[in-house]
């Protein structure tokens, strides 16, 4: 098994789906395996701080650091440029699914506080 396979086993089938994963793939650098990426459907914030009622479709990716620990990332094309939409670093198998669970939410954060 490679990194990807285990780490969409960690995260589940069901927190695949409520994202609406799609396109899934191992993440590599310099020919190595390193994480997982796929693209999710999940509700931008607007100009004005907002969210919006129509999900996009964002690219995330889960990277398994050096301390054994994993980098999640989420970003889209907007217009010409990338944005990020969620960053963070150093999270540990039992909070993976959990941080990827509260990213489906339309509320005025970024990640569901309700989930954490």
């Amino acid at each position: 098994m490679n990194v990807a396979d285990i780490t969409r086993q960690q995260i589940g089938a069901n927190i695949l789906m409520s994202l609406g994963a799609h396109e899934l793939g191992a993440l590599t650098k310099e020919g190595r395996a390193i994480g997982l990426t796929f693209k999710a459907r999940i509700l931008p914030f607007t100009k004005s701080g907002k969210r919006s009622p129509r999900p996009r479709i964002m690219r995330v990716t889960i990277e398994l650091n050096a301390l054994d620990y994993y980098d999640v990332r989420v970003i889209y094309a907007a217009r010409e440029e990338i944005a990020t939409h969620y960053e963070t670093q150093n999270i540990d198998v039992q909070q993976l699914p959990k941080i990827l669970f509260a990213l489906d939410y339309d509320g005025s954060e970024v990640l569901n506080s309700r989930v954490l």
